[in-house]
């Protein structure tokens, strides 16, 4: 799908004469293409997300997640709807953005947040054919239960009071009228998504070098020399490691199946890796277009806890395994 972006990033590489493979060459690879993929992402997502926020009656289906009911089955939806969309952790913050604008819980809006980067099905069968279907299934029920889970931690903290002024439409926005035709509508949709890549694009633009940095410059088996070992310690100590990073799902377990036959536990590279899946820095940089820092701090250490109990929990079982 991205095979454009590749290939434009290879040019690049190629132009200014240096080695994709690595150092600079791999860094400036990694940016340029990661930097084209995220842009039509948060630009194609934010467009579609206006659009089909300016057809439904989100006010009514607000006042309905708002209810103990609906909550109850809010939380859940939203995990699931995460699970099932291939977006990196970068590419969810529309989404999320858009949960935010029309006001919907701010728990809801967080498991969507949390399980969609972690979890999708490409994931789940790699997962599968790497490590056998029951890791696979512990594994997507692991990160839909964080997601939900961590929702509510959030909700319970009062996470809306730590958005920052103009993050939520106003209480008033819900009586004008929203754009008749589809016309309307598709000018209206496209103003939104100009406005958020405005918005987010210098974070963007910082949380990619920084995720460059750490691309082109940081050893390949630095990892897998720190996380050897059995030691429980090794867990959180892999997730918070790998929170600067910036990874895709769908990448992680090709990588856990290298982890693992260099001798590190499952659990522990699984933790590493969620952890830079779910809560990477370049991820927090766009997030504090809206999020205050305390809010910040507040998502990651949720995220956090939850990779190291399924660290935790998955070294337990794969260790149940081999016996």
């Amino acid at each position: 799908m991205w095979t454009w972006a590749e290939f434009l990033a290879d040019q690049v590489v190629r132009l200014v004469g240096l080695d994709a493979a690595r150092g600079l060459g791999a860094a400036l690879h990694f940016f340029v293409y990661d930097l084209l993929k995220v842009v039509v992402l948060v630009a194609g997502v934010a467009f579609l997300m206006a659009l089909v926020r300016g057809a439904l009656p989100h006010d009514k289906l607000r006042a309905k997640l708002e209810g103990r009911g609906g909550r109850l089955l809010g939380y859940p939806a939203a995990a699931l709807f995460g699970a099932l969309t291939p977006f990196c952790s970068c590419s969810s913050v529309p989404i999320f953005l858009g949960f935010v604008q029309a006001r919907f819980p701010i728990g809801v809006a967080f498991a969507f947040l949390i399980t969609s980067p972690l979890v999708n099905e490409i994931a789940v069968a790699l997962m599968a054919a790497t490590f056998g279907w029951k890791l696979a299934l512990a594994y997507a029920a692991a990160g839909v239960g964080l997601g939900i889970t961590g929702g509510l931690a959030l909700s319970a903290l009062g996470a809306e009071r730590w958005l920052v002024p103009g993050a939520t439409a106003p209480a008033d926005e819900d009586d004008e009228p929203l754009p008749h035709g589809f016309k309307a509508r598709v000018v209206d949709a496209a103003d939104t998504s100009w406005y958020i890549l405005r918005k987010i694009f210098p974070w963007l633009i910082a949380a990619l070098l920084l995720g460059a940095g750490l691309h082109g410059f940081v050893p390949d088996d630095f990892f897998e020399r720190l996380f050897a070992g059995r030691g429980s310690w090794t867990v959180p100590l892999a997730a918070l490691v790998g929170l600067p990073l910036y990874v895709s799902a769908n990448a992680t377990i090709p990588l856990l199946e290298a982890f693992v036959a260099k001798g590190v536990p499952l659990g522990t590279a699984l933790a590493f890796l969620l952890s830079a899946v779910g809560v990477s820095f370049p991820e927090l940089v766009l997030l504090r277009s809206v999020m205050t820092l305390r809010l910040i701090v507040a998502f990651a250490a949720v995220v956090l806890v939850g990779t190291t109990a399924i660290g935790w929990l998955f070294n337990a079982l794969h260790f149940m395994t081999l016996r």
